[in-house]
């Protein structure tokens, strides 16, 4: 009893000295999916699956007060398909492979009236941006098919620091700068995210740019930018946004890669159901598209929702993705 005590005592001091939080989000249901290519073949992905509504993810996150008004902070979140229930591999993959990895976020940094800085792995902040322009959440069925468009989504070596809250407004940047060169063959990855984000009240706007470099036998080039913006009216709520991307290897702009879409999309709130409709345009610079999804939540509780979707997506002249699902949702 003595010891068990003493535990729980120094299990006390603990907390009190850190704060550590588990936390999560889970998306399971039946979806059909048919992916035609240029030449009219048609690819099935019909069954239970994950990623229709949200990405599912846990993660572990925690502060310690360092004093001074400093504290330091880490983050590590895994994704988790939950459909099959292998974990370590972006939902966008549909679970293909299961390594246990902290895949999304792995971060350890300091924050303080300077604002942060850390060091590890994250989405990148131009992913963010153009996420936060897309009402369905980067989902499977959504019209928002650009978000890695910088260079990736979530990459790994990187150093980020945000500027403090300024009524408001928050500046973001990352860096990468990676040279795993032996002798004379070069091995380089270097990478530049810079966005702005103003995000008060019913108001959001923000820009970024963002451009990654890779340099082995020859030099690939990403490049992007994109405007993001939201306003909620209270009894609706617009969310879209502008990118444009452009990727050259050896100076040479890839065929197909000058990327242009534009989105927008509208949720109604009714009671527990929320409505959303969402259009997007798309032009690579040899063919061009128009998506639509149209969604239903029903809240069944705070964290808990059954949705239903459907549309067509990442379309580009006869190439195209239709899908319907319907499941559950749920955060903790």
């Amino acid at each position: 009893m003595k010891k068990t005590l003493i535990a729980v005592a120094a299990l006390a001091a603990t907390a009190s000295f850190a704060q550590v939080s588990v936390y999560g989000r889970l998306d399971v249901g039946y979806g059909a999916y048919t992916s035609t290519d240029a030449a009219g073949v048609d690819t099935k992905r019909n069954g239970v699956s994950s990623h229709n509504s949200v990405s599912s993810m846990w993660g572990i996150k925690g502060t310690e007060d360092l004093g001074s008004g400093l504290k330091a902070f880490f983050i590590l979140e895994q994704d988790v398909y939950t459909a099959n229930g292998n974990t370590g591999d972006s939902g966008a993959k549909h679970g293909a492979t299961s390594n246990g990895a902290f895949d999304r976020t792995s971060l350890v940094g300091v924050e303080g009236g300077f604002g942060k800085v850390a060091f590890g792995r994250d989405y990148t902040p131009m992913f963010k941006l153009i996420g936060s322009s897309d009402i369905h959440a980067l989902s499977n069925l959504s019209t928002v098919n650009t978000a890695n468009a910088a260079g990736g989504s979530t990459l790994p070596n990187q150093v980020f620091y945000s500027t403090p809250n300024l009524s408001g407004f928050v500046g973001n940047l990352s860096l990468i700068n990676t040279d795993n060169s032996v002798g004379g063959a070069v091995n380089k990855v270097e990478g530049l995210n810079v966005t702005g984000v103003y995000n008060n009240g019913p108001l959001m706007v923000g820009a970024g740019m963002g451009n990654q470099k890779t340099t082995t036998a020859t030099e690939s080039k990403t490049e992007a930018t994109a405007l993001s913006a939201a306003y909620n009216f209270g009894t609706f709520a617009l969310r879209g946004g502008l990118t444009s991307a452009k990727t050259t290897t050896a100076g040479a702009v890839v065929l197909g890669s000058e990327i242009k879409e534009t989105n927008l999309g509208a949720t109604i709130p009714l009671g527990k159901v929320t409505l959303g409709a969402q259009v997007g345009k798309n032009d690579n610079g040899v063919d061009t598209g128009t998506d639509m999804i149209l969604s239903a939540d029903y809240a069944l509780s705070a964290k808990t929702a059954l949705y239903a979707k459907t549309g067509t997506y990442n379309k580009y002249g006869d190439a195209k993705v239709t899908g319907t699902a319907m499941g559950i949702k749920t955060v903790f």
